[in-house]
């Protein structure tokens, strides 16, 4: 019973913990976590049920980390986005995309305070 409890205790905090990481997250913290980090205007939102995953096309308009790319798709499982309470972007809308080694994702809206942040955090 108490492996019961302490397993699904670890099932909510898991995932409440990765929202913290995507709302909350300084400049040095993206710099740390990614292998590429970019700034890109959305061009295709698709939330598809039957996989349950949402797909993001982004036009790279600013790479702050990594190499330089001209577009990136990026996908995010649906149960996550909800759980952080994310909304899917708009078209045209601006985000912050990050990409590991381990080929995990994460995406947030930017505006230029905060992109002018993160080009003060990447300049050595």
């Amino acid at each position: 019973m108490i492996r019961a409890m302490f397993f699904a205790v670890l099932l909510v905090a898991v995932p409440a913990h990765a929202c913290m990481f995507v709302r909350d997250i300084p400049p040095e913290a993206w710099y740390q976590w990614s292998s590429s980090l970019f700034a890109g205007e959305v061009t295709q939102v698709e939330e598809d049920a039957a996989k349950a995953l949402d797909t993001i096309a982004v036009r790279v308009t600013e790479t702050f980390k990594g190499p330089a790319g001209e577009s990136a798709m990026l996908t995010m499982p649906v149960r996550l986005r909800k759980l952080c309470k994310l909304e899917l972007p708009k078209i045209g809308e601006r985000i912050l995309v990050a990409l590991n080694e381990r080929n995990d994702s994460s995406w947030v809206p930017l505006t230029e305070s905060y992109a002018e942040r993160m080009r003060r955090q990447g300049k050595p």
